[in-house]
């Protein structure tokens, strides 16, 4: 269980960091919907 909230969110970190040219202006969240 650790393991798994650890790497979501590592995931969640990347994707925040990560810019989104196809979905740069609606990015809320992303699909995860922003957890942490």
């Amino acid at each position: 269980i650790r393991a798994l909230a650890r790497a979501g969110f590592r995931i969640g970190r990347i994707e925040e960091v990560t810019p989104i040219p196809h979905d740069g202006t609606r990015r809320p969240g992303g699909r995860r919907g922003r957890r942490v």
